[in-house]
């Protein structure tokens, strides 16, 4: 832009003074000449006239047109002496004179094609300025893509730092990581929603991000004042599109986070809520692989991998472990009768009823169709014995309430046969056996006239 300039004023500099004086310079060499060859030298003078006229304008070809044409006229007034050259040079005045007459007409014409020239170089120059701002436009585009990039680069390197396992804790620990790591300054910490915390209670109300510059002058929280913490900024996180908590940051120093801070973190909101989300999921899902769906127990399968785990422990501590079976007498008659639906309602107030009665320590599964299974670590036989006994006499008191479609609810009564072994040595004995065990157990119960409780022996 500024040689533009620079060109455009020495352009001005020559058409306004300088081809001016050229034309003087010319028109006295000229008059000079003339007055010793009149009729070869006077057309000359209409180079110059038409020079002025398309680089300096009008006035300036006009004012050397008058003073040709009267200097002509003195020449042939006082100076030629031959009548046939006066008349010459008069015609030749004419002609100059009629020359501006015609340079005059096609002035317009002039003047269109100069501003022609002048719009056409105006639209190059305006076209090389949308140019360059398209290439400045695309250069920044360019270099947030790359920015965007590097970001979810960062984003997926986290994420495949995640593991399965992680607890609750753990997980929120290291989202507070993932946000430094990607902010890169500041203190951070993702909350859980607390009424108590007046951070989150106003994000949550106002539903829009809070930054705060100097807390010692911000009157909106003032218990929450702390020289720590000048500068915060707390951010709303979702969960299913509900609200879960806040991404907090703090830091000491006054003015720490800025505008940019915000934007920075809005792009990691998704992937925090992401993570969230599939922590929370993949734990129900574990809690669905190892639960019954109908009565809301361990399943066998899991509770064959615990027992293992307990039969390790026994293996190597000297402590006692006892395995029961409970299996519901006639169960298939009330299925009969009323329907798989009352049994399946049978089956979830009978479990309701045993987590009520058993200990927190023990744990129980529905081991298959109308069986249940109870694990009872550091118990003997004795002990387990007389836990059973209070199990079985409990489900032969209640009186369970069935809802049957199409008919008026009943109450019914029901008894169950209970098997169990106790082990309280380090002998080796595996999973299986110890099953066999109790079903054998079971079975003796069984043939016993049902209704009671059996302990495994070898004889």
């Amino acid at each position: 832009m500024l040689k533009e300039k620079i060109n455009k004023n020495i352009l001005d500099i020559v058409s306004t003074i300088g081809l001016p004086v050229c034309a003087g310079v010319f028109f006295v060499v000229w008059i000079v000449i003339l007055l010793e060859h009149p009729v070869i030298n006077f057309p000359l003078i209409a180079i110059p006239i038409i020079a002025l006229y398309y680089f300096s304008g009008n006035i300036y070809s006009g004012i050397l047109t008058f003073i040709t044409i009267i200097t002509g006229i003195l020449d042939i007034v006082f100076f030629i002496g031959h009548k046939s050259e006066a008349q010459f040079v008069f015609f030749e005045c004419i002609a100059i004179m009629c020359l501006y007459l015609i340079l005059e007409m096609y002035k317009d014409k002039h003047i269109a094609i100069k501003n022609g020239f002048f719009e056409e170089y105006d639209t190059l120059n305006m076209e090389i300025i949308l140019k360059e701002s398209a290439t400045l436009e695309n250069k920044k585009r360019t270099n947030n893509l790359l920015r965007q990039a590097e970001n979810f680069r960062k984003i997926s390197n986290i994420l495949q730092s995640f593991q399965a396992s992680l607890n609750e804790k753990e997980t929120i620990h290291k989202c507070e990581d993932i946000v430094y790591n990607f902010i890169g300054k500041g203190s951070w910490k993702l909350k859980k929603y607390k009424e108590s915390d007046a951070f989150s209670f106003y994000v949550k109300n106002t539903t829009s991000p809070l930054m705060i510059a100097n807390m010692s002058e911000d009157r909106r929280f003032p218990s929450e004042r702390d020289n720590n913490k000048l500068s915060l900024i707390a951010v709303p996180v979702e969960l299913n599109s509900a609200f879960w908590g806040t991404l907090q940051g703090t830091s000491y120093l006054k003015g720490f986070f800025s505008e940019e801070d915000l934007r920075q973190l809005s792009l990691l909101l998704g992937t925090i809520s992401a993570i969230l989300n599939n922590f929370y999921s993949y734990k129900k899902l574990q809690i669905l692989a190892i639960t019954d769906g109908v009565t809301g127990l361990y399943t066998h399968a899991y509770f064959s991998e615990r027992l293992k785990e307990e039969l390790n422990r026994l293996q190597n501590n000297n402590v006692s472990l006892s395995l029961a079976i409970l299996d519901m007498d006639f169960f298939k008659s009330v299925n009969d009768q009323y329907g798989h639906l009352a049994g399946d309602s049978l089956l979830r107030q009978i479990a309701t009823l045993l987590c009520s009665k058993f200990r927190k320590t023990d744990f129980i599964a529905r081991y298959g169709g109308d069986e249940f299974a109870f694990m009872m670590p550091h118990t003997n036989s004795k002990e387990a014995s007389k836990v059973l006994e209070k199990i079985r006499l409990v489900i032969e008191k209640e009186r369970f309430f069935l809802t049957i479609e199409s008919l008026s609810p009943v109450r019914i009564k029901t008894t169950g046969s209970i098997g169990f072994v106790s082990l309280s040595k380090k002998n080796p004995i595996s999973e299986e056996d110890l099953i066999k065990m109790a079903d054998v157990a079971l079975y003796k119960a069984k043939q016993s006239g049902r209704n009671r409780v059996a302990e495994y022996s070898d004889e």
